[in-house]
């Protein structure tokens, strides 16, 4: 039962940090949105309909606190869903696995949690531009340290969460046989 609701834990843990506690702490550009960290994880791992479901959750959330309808809601579901969709058919990675394996299994993971995150920040840069007029080439640079970050985020908290939502998997030992035969 704990393991159902961990997704919903995370993501209002995460919202109640955004929302409460980081910004007494810190409140500047390179601040990045927990909240968003723990969309995405659901989307890889619970697939794309939790992906969607949960950003939907979390961007709702966010924009109500905040007061500002939709400015985190559509990008939420939208990142959800796509980091789902891409990566939820690739089987998870192993120790058994070749190295070359892993890191590639690796790169695809990097490439498609941080393409949605690199265009988020795009539309919000744009968005702030049609908002203030003021374009600054600092701006492009915090976009893509934000986006490192993000990247770095997910990719450090993906096997702890995955732990969180499935458990501990079982692993046979190499060259051990568990199977019993009854009868010839």
């Amino acid at each position: 039962m704990l393991r159902k609701l961990a997704p919903i834990f995370t993501v209002l843990l995460s919202i109640l940090l955004d929302t409460a506690v980081l910004p007494v702490f810190y409140y500047g550009r390179f601040l990045v949105p927990l909240s968003l960290v723990a969309v995405i994880l659901c989307g890889v791992q619970l697939g794309r309909t939790s992906g969607m479901l949960y950003g939907m959750i979390a961007g709702l959330l966010l924009d109500v606190s905040a007061g500002t309808l939709g400015m985190k809601l559509f990008p939420y579901v939208a990142i959800g869903f796509l980091v789902g969709f891409f990566l939820d058919q690739q089987p998870e990675i192993s120790r058994s696995m070749e190295r070359r394996e892993r890191l590639q299994r690796l790169a695809v993971r990097t490439i498609w949690i941080s393409l949605p995150l690199l265009v988020y920040e795009i539309v919000m840069l744009v968005l702030q531009y049609f908002s203030t007029a003021i374009f600054e080439w600092s701006y492009v640079r915090d976009l893509l340290v934000r986006v490192v970050m993000l990247t770095a985020l997910c990719l450090l908290l993906y096997a702890p969460m995955h732990r969180l939502y499935f458990g501990k998997t079982n692993s046979t030992r190499k060259g051990r046989n568990t199977r019993e035969v009854k009868s010839f």
